[in-house]
């Protein structure tokens, strides 16, 4: 499974849509650099539908088209990659948006393992640039590998930040149901 193949398990999860509908989607928010191209969006439904993820159910408002829904074997799919531990970055945000915004134990493990992972790859750029690795590599190299360790570094901040953040919303909540 791809990660557009994931994204679009999301969207449909979020609200059932035709395939016209995804590609909107993709077209016109940052999910567009998975690629809004009918040649991408369709035959990745086409594969969703194959495996059993996805089905399609005739609607009116989707202009005689049907709208793709999730199957309990999407669900589960999509489930299982979105609580699973942080190993691609890349991909991670992606994740992140498609986690129930109600699932706040899944969101704490996200961030935590998210953290986790960048803070684990920034050490380890920091020792190759302290170590024999490094050693004969242009200013340039090095500025460019210290650039990678300094965004990871931000990532694993932002992390931080963003379970704050979060602890912050539901203790604001919690104050406004008294």
């Amino acid at each position: 499974m791809t990660p557009l193949s994931y994204a679009l398990l999301g969207l449909i999860r979020m609200l059932p849509r035709s395939g016209y509908a995804l590609r909107k989607v993709f077209k016109t928010t940052p999910l567009g650099n998975y690629s809004s191209s009918p040649g991408s969006i369709y035959p990745a439904l086409k594969s969703l539908e194959k495996l059993g993820m996805v089905q399609t159910a005739d609607a009116p408002e989707a202009r005689g088209k049907g709208l793709y829904h999730l199957t309990s074997a999407g669900e589960a799919a999509l489930g299982q990659w979105l609580r699973a531990p942080v190993d691609d970055l890349g991909e991670a945000m992606l994740r992140f948006a498609f986690l129930p915004e109600e699932d706040e134990a899944a969101i704490a493990a996200f961030l935590d393992s998210f953290e986790a992972a960048a803070q684990e790859r920034a050490t380890g750029l920091e020792t190759f640039l302290a170590g024999e690795g490094a050693t004969g590599m242009s200013s340039k190299h090095r500025i460019a590998v210290e650039h990678g360790r300094r965004n990871l570094e931000a990532s694993a901040d932002w992390a931080r930040w963003a379970r704050a953040q979060f602890r912050h919303e539901r203790e604001k909540g919690n104050e406004t149901a008294r």
